[in-house]
């Protein structure tokens, strides 16, 4: 399969959250970096209006951000609430040696906190959250006013994170409840994603429809930041119900843009079981791309230069919200399991 053909699979991509930040690598958050950023926070709530939307990237307002949290698949807001706790911080310092490059069992304690600094300062972090299921903003705006008077620069973005920038793409929105935030865009079939061992789907999908509207191209995003701020620091996370592969696949395809990111956090989808994987040609994808993803993106780590320290891949969760079959128990997605 060719990298265009999986990277379109992006082009759809479910509720999604970018949070990019950005710093001199390596360096911990100055007050004066803090403050710019609090001076320069924007207006909340704003969204592209119809005579800006050609420039839908510069609608995100990252251009000025000296630290940049990108989340892609925002749903209830618990991942931003994770990064403003400073639960990043905590993820990037105890995952297993294998989502790090190879010199990281080498380093000491204290080398290790001083690589992922950053991530331990929230309060200076620009953030930046897509959500691509409308009926899903209105709680997040809530909370994005809430943070905001805490002085935290937090923006939800009414929008998709995929592999092309556009004013009307199309997308598929899941029902899956009465909850009124029981909705998510997919790009895979939800019942796919949502199946586990034994055969039980937890929720499952009760209705689907057809709708279009704003997505932002990750690497268009991040290649802007990176063209403003030479040594900035990135952290990206993916939870966007299989548009990860599309998004690794256009991030490997660009790897100025990959290397400029410091810490990439994804959730993958229908990967968890050999049955799930088996599943993943019907998606134009082998069945073994979770690994050869793995071992594409460590060595782009190992080249020299490249700043990407922590590659953490999860099929439960991509760190900050619950793990997915604590998620099947919660109310947004209550209700009987059910098997095929």
């Amino acid at each position: 399969m060719t990298t265009r053909a999986v990277a379109a699979l992006a082009l759809t991509s479910a509720t999604a959250l970018l949070l990019i930040n950005i710093a001199p690598h390596g360096s911990s958050t100055t007050a004066a970096a803090a403050s710019s950023n609090a001076a320069a926070v924007p207006a909340a709530g704003a969204e592209p209006t119809a005579t800006r939307m050609h420039d839908l990237i510069g609608n995100v307002q990252a251009d000025n951000c000296a630290r940049l949290f990108i989340d892609g698949g925002s749903n209830t807001g618990e991942a931003v609430d994770a990064f403003v706790a400073g639960s990043f911080y905590q993820c990037a310092l105890s995952g297993p040696f294998r989502i790090y490059r190879a010199s990281w069992p080498q380093l000491s304690q204290l080398q290790r906190q001083q690589l992922m600094a950053p991530l331990s300062q929230p309060s200076s972090f620009c953030i930046r959250s897509f959500e691509a299921a409308a009926p899903l903003l209105p709680p997040l705006r809530a909370q994005e006013a809430k943070l905001r008077q805490r002085g935290f620069d937090v923006r939800f973005i009414d929008g998709a994170l995929g592999n092309m920038t556009g004013a009307r793409v199309a997308r598929e929105v899941v029902t899956y409840g009465s909850h009124p935030q029981a909705q998510s865009a997919v790009t895979f079939r939800f019942d796919d994603i949502h199946v586990a061992p034994g055969g039980v789907i937890k929720p499952r999908a009760l209705a689907t429809r057809q709708t279009s509207g704003a997505s932002y191209d990750l690497v268009e995003l991040v290649r802007r930041v990176l063209e403003r701020n030479r040594s900035a620091i990135i952290a990206i996370r993916l939870d966007v119900e299989g548009a990860e592969f599309g998004l690794m696949e256009a991030l490997l395809a660009n790897p100025d843009v990959l290397c400029g990111i410091s810490h990439l956090f994804v959730e993958f989808h229908h990967s968890a079981t050999d049955v799930q994987r088996q599943g993943l040609p019907r998606y134009g994808l082998p069945p073994d791309i979770f690994e050869t993803l793995k071992n594409r993106v460590h060595a782009a780590m190992e080249q020299p230069g490249c700043g990407l320290l922590l590659y953490w891949r999860s099929f439960w969760a991509s760190c900050g919200d619950k793990q997915r079959f604590e998620w099947r128990d919660s109310d947004q997605a209550g209700g009987p399991a059910t098997t095929r």
